[in-house]
């Protein structure tokens, strides 16, 4: 199934850097609003995540702050990013660990290495490896491709895989195909590609700038 060579998996990352552009949004934030952004952009539009970090960080000042506060205020404040009832509740979760485990900062998580920095956050309820790869990527400018729902469809319509692969095959598959430095940018270049053309539902192929790559007969992939 996997039909894409390393060249064209390449050439593809730059024309959609050609094409798209994208922000370092975490820079804004501290390390647990990152944490919590990510976790919010699952299945969310990008804008209603801005909708509801804005809340947050004016509700929250730290991560104590949260870990103390009643969940119907973080439900308040992150119910533009949908699923406000079990997030919010995963989030107060998340930020009792960090304030028992870790005294309240994640300092001790992002000064290890890669390895060893997600293995602390995948011990972590609530942080996935999706979750924790994008957030070490951020952070710590580690060379990872996070795999999201946008990444697995395209690379289901360029037929580098059958959606029967799991996530950490793929993560290393492109990674094994993508040199380090061009890895971030591959990543962020192809969710904006996912977000703004090859949508789930009734992609704009006719404005897709590497179409002549694409193998899906089924545009609903």
């Amino acid at each position: 199934m996997a039909k894409l060579e390393a060249k064209a998996l390449r050439e593809i990352v730059m024309i959609l850097s050609q094409n798209y552009g994208y922000s370092e949004w975490w820079k804004e934030y501290t390390p647990f609003e990152t944490l919590v952004c990510i976790i919010l952009s699952q299945r969310t539009y990008w804008k209603n995540v801005d909708y509801a970090m804005r809340e947050f960080t004016r509700r929250f000042n730290d991560i104590k702050s949260v870990a103390q506060a009643d969940i119907e205020d973080i439900e308040e404040a992150i119910k533009p990013a949908g699923f406000y009832h079990t997030r919010a509740s995963g989030i107060k979760k998340l930020a009792l660990s960090i304030a028992n485990k870790y005294n309240g900062t994640l300092d001790d998580i992002t000064n290890l290495t890669y390895v060893k920095a997600r293995q602390e956050l995948l011990s972590l309820k609530g942080i996935g490896r999706k979750t924790a790869d994008v957030f070490l990527m951020a952070l710590k400018e580690s060379p990872v491709i996070p795999i999201d729902v946008h990444i697995f469809r395209i690379m289901r319509r360029l037929g580098m895989t059958d959606g029967r692969e799991g996530y950490d095959a793929l993560r290393a598959r492109m990674e094994s195909l993508i040199p380090p430095a061009e890895r971030k940018r591959g990543h962020m270049t192809l969710i904006e590609f996912g977000r703004e053309t090859c949508h789930a539902r009734n992609p704009r192929c006719d404005e897709c700038p590497i179409a002549d790559y694409c193998h899906s007969d089924d545009k609903r992939l």
